[in-house]
């Protein structure tokens, strides 16, 4: 999945030449890393292939945000695909902090309270709840079942919170008023061309 988002991000912005290189430099490190860390050849380095797994990852899925919303800022006007990049800029940001939320797990398995004891959840079971966990933070709606305990699991939570309002609040008001301004222009442009026609 994080592979095609690569190559879709890359697709949608073809002026980054040299962040190509990076960001599929990162990917292939994660995924080497996400390989050591799955079959666990080295047990006493888990945490430390775990600690890499999320270092790699998580800035190639906030590469891919930032291009996913530079592609919908980029259009000349509002488009149902620019409508679709918010959202999915918007799932990214909570992706990403998924990650560092598992990572803040690893390094702390104290540091949230989940809904089982995390020696009895599978990594996919794991992930799950943390993507939701995630979910609720961005979009505020806190239900607390899944609580941060540690202070930098709470100092991350904070961070989330406050970037989900910044990007309901800025980004997609940006958004809608490109579009109302667009909407504008066009019925102004109409207007003054059924003037110049009266003439």
């Amino acid at each position: 999945m994080l592979l095609d988002l690569i190559l879709v991000t890359m697709w949608a912005n073809p002026d980054w030449r040299k962040a190509r290189v990076i960001i599929g430099g990162l990917w292939l490190l994660g995924l080497i890393a996400s390989l050591g860390s799955v079959l666990d050849l080295v047990p006493s380095l888990g945490k430390l292939e775990k600690t890499l797994e999320v270092a790699f990852v998580a800035p190639v899925t906030a590469a891919c945000s930032i291009g996913v919303l530079a592609f919908a800022f980029r259009a000349e006007r509002p488009t149902t695909d620019g409508i679709f990049a918010m959202v999915v800029a918007y799932l990214l940001i909570a992706m990403v902090f998924t990650q560092l939320y598992y990572l803040s797990l690893v390094w702390d398995p104290q540091a949230l309270h989940l809904l089982k004891p995390l020696e009895e959840m599978r990594s996919s079971e794991l992930h799950g709840e943390l993507l939701y966990f995630s979910m609720v933070t961005i979009s505020t709606v806190g239900y607390g079942d899944v609580l941060p305990v540690s202070s930098s699991a709470r100092m991350l939570a904070v961070i989330e919170a406050v970037l989900g309002q910044f990007f309901v609040a800025v980004l997609v008001g940006m958004f809608v008023g490109m579009y109302a301004s667009q909407l504008f222009e066009s019925r102004n442009g109409t207007t003054k061309g059924k003037s110049d026609v009266e003439r």
